[in-house]
């Protein structure tokens, strides 16, 4: 059982139990020896209805109005704690969680105070942050100002994923998981693209970034200075850097091969003069998985290292840069 439980009745001496001698308490002083005994009895032996039903006998036993229906069913609960369950605990701005180690037990109050009940606990987290690690579903149950709720499955998902998340400092607000599902999606619909849109993409993506001119040159089409191997699928000019871009584009499921590296390599002479006077750069981008270590990728003529750009981190270029995707990219006047 997860029950989510308030200490504030009673707040200095509750919290110096809990904190000094692991005692979860709960009031109900009223009711001491054979009273006490009777309802940690009846907790263990009725069903909740049943309890309730005695808890009134009881007060009107004694005389006192307190023990109503309502108020039955949160020392009811509480005294159907048992070892291995845990306690969520809010206070003001963060929430404690402890584990119950025993049973509770009507607790010998010399003080004056009114605490009747306790349990023994041990802490597994405190000082949880509600701002930083407390999600919307849960931070709305927190609103239940009863002294006690037992929580339900959805609760005690979100709680446990609340602890892994305070113990690695990841915020529930983090947008890390939500971006790697769209990255994720992303890449999955770059695979189902085929060449010809997977290089209109690219070719949009540059503009997106700052490229003024691109092109896509024509398929096959008979080079007077490079090797037949030599290609490149998309250009992409920044005139304002005095820099090309030079991209062998592979939409691949698993591993890609070097070809896409050997065809940028071949690639040693432009022939188009809006490019001819920048300065090259080469990019491998594939869908698949290089199955080179990018140090070992050779450097052409000019000296300029291949980039490879592999998997999922194209998809998340573009999601880093903002781009937008829109169905006028595939479609040609």
């Amino acid at each position: 059982m997860y029950l989510m439980h308030r200490i504030s009745h009673e707040n200095s001496a509750s919290v110096k139990l809990l904190k000094e001698d692991n005692l979860l308490p709960i009031g109900w002083s009223i009711l001491k020896g054979e009273k006490a005994e009777r309802v940690l009895r009846n907790a263990k032996e009725m069903e909740q209805h049943e309890f309730r039903d005695d808890f009134v006998e009881l007060g009107n036993e004694i005389n006192n109005n307190w023990l109503t229906a309502r108020r039955s069913n949160y020392l009811y609960r509480f005294l159907k704690l048992d070892k291995g369950d845990r306690v969520l605990i809010p206070k003001s701005g963060e929430l404690d969680l402890c584990e119950v180690t025993g049973s509770p037990y009507a607790y010998d109050n010399p003080e004056g105070i009114d605490i009747g009940f306790v349990v023994p606990v041990r802490m597994i987290s405190m000082g949880i942050s509600r701002h930083r690690y407390v999600p919307a579903d849960l931070a709305s149950k927190l609103k239940y100002r009863g002294t006690n709720l037992r929580l339900n499955d959805k609760d005690i998902d979100t709680i446990e994923k609340m602890v892994i998340n305070y113990r690695d400092e990841v915020p529930f607000y983090d947008f890390t998981p939500t971006r790697d599902s769209i990255v994720k999606k992303i890449h999955d619909y770059l695979t189902q693209l085929n060449d010809q849109h997977f290089e209109e993409l690219i070719k949009a993506y540059m503009v997106s970034i700052g490229a003024d001119v691109t092109v896509i040159p024509p398929k096959n089409s008979n080079s007077q200075k490079n090797s037949s191997i030599a290609d490149v699928d998309v250009k992409a000019a920044f005139t304002t850097l005095d820099i090309v871009i030079y991209v062998q584009a592979k939409r691949h499921t698993g591993k890609s091969d070097d070809t896409g590296i050997r065809q940028l390599l071949a690639y040693k002479y432009e022939e188009d003069d809006r490019f001819e006077h920048l300065e090259p750069f080469k990019w491998f981008i594939t869908t698949g998985e290089f199955d080179k270590n990018t140090a070992d990728i050779p450097q052409d003529e000019q000296g300029e290292r291949i980039r490879v750009i592999q998997d999922t981190e194209f998809a998340s270029m573009l999601v880093d840069s903002g781009f937008v995707f829109k169905d006028d990219i595939f479609k040609r006047g």
